[in-house]
């Protein structure tokens, strides 16, 4: 497998540990409304973009307001809780500490819109590392559509079967897989139970994946 070039990885439940903090907000949006997520809920609408999530969680709840009003409202909640900081993944900065050492291009493909990666990788420090960035807001169709993927690649300058794709959710790991992409599954505590029946890999964390980074670019 060393004909791989560059790793690419989801940015939410993968890099940070953001999940939790996305249910919050959106708790703090149904609370008046009397309602909160559950985790049966959350299964459905993980790794999804907000106009694919937010009109299931409209209908579930009978919410009065429209879905782009929803999506606003509960992104200004969220992006107050994320400016407190969001806690990093286990193995993160050990893994891209040796990606640096070995001068592996890589790239970010996410659900969420553009300004949201860039914050974050801002208040990882790793903004200057990042060559790419590939988001929600950028592509027609969501995960697990594959744009968002093949748009990352495109902008790192790497064909996609040369690509290491990371990722929590069921819908992210099928998007990279379907983008031609060796597929890489690190499940979080929301996203244990879902079909990765299409990754090449699965890993326990961003350890494992630091552990086999030989098995995939050589050493």
């Amino acid at each position: 497998m060393s004909q791989l070039q560059a790793i690419i990885f989801d940015m939410d439940g993968l890099m940070v540990d953001s999940e939790p903090l996305s249910q919050q907000a959106w708790d703090e949006y149904l609370r008046p409304y009397g309602h909160q997520l559950t985790p049966e809920i959350v299964s459905q609408i993980i790794g999804l973009r907000a106009d694919m999530s937010t009109p299931t969680i409209k209908e579930m709840f009978n919410l009065p307001e429209p879905v782009p009003v929803i999506i606003q409202k509960r992104a200004a909640i969220y992006s107050q809780i994320r400016a407190n900081g969001v806690p990093t993944m286990p193995g993160l900065h050990e893994l891209h500490d040796e990606i640096a050492r070995r001068q592996i291009p890589w790239a970010v493909a996410t659900s969420s819109p553009h300004h949201h990666a860039e914050e974050i990788l801002q208040q990882l420090g790793l903004q200057n590392r990042c060559r790419a960035i590939a988001a929600g807001d950028e592509v027609a169709d969501g995960k697990p559509n594959p744009a968002i993927y093949l748009l990352a690649a495109e902008r790192l300058g790497i064909p996609p079967q040369h690509c290491l794709a990371l990722e929590d959710s069921g819908p992210g790991s099928l998007a990279a897989a379907r983008a031609g992409m060796t597929a890489i599954a690190i499940p979080n505590a929301q996203t244990k139970t879902a079909d990765f029946s299409h990754v090449h890999h699965r890993y326990s964390s961003l350890h494992e994946v630091l552990a086999n980074l030989d098995t995939f670019f050589g050493d």
